[in-house]
């Protein structure tokens, strides 16, 4: 019998699926959200730059503070 330990990928199973079936292989993280988790861990926001129009990557600089 063949057991298969499934491991914990940070990603959940909907976006796996999705991912096996020829999707985008990661889960879209508004800035505001960026800047959230972030600032949970002691970082500020320093800067911020966003693609010129529609798709692109956002481009973050952040500094821990303390």
């Amino acid at each position: 019998m063949l057991i298969i330990k499934r491991k914990h990928r940070g990603m959940s199973l909907i976006h796996d699926w999705k991912d096996w079936l020829g999707g985008y292989p990661y889960e879209v993280a508004t800035p505001a959200r960026v800047e959230a988790f972030l600032q949970n861990l002691g970082f500020k926001l320093l800067k911020t730059i966003k693609p010129a129009y529609g798709f692109g990557n956002n481009q973050f600089v952040f500094r821990r503070i303390g």
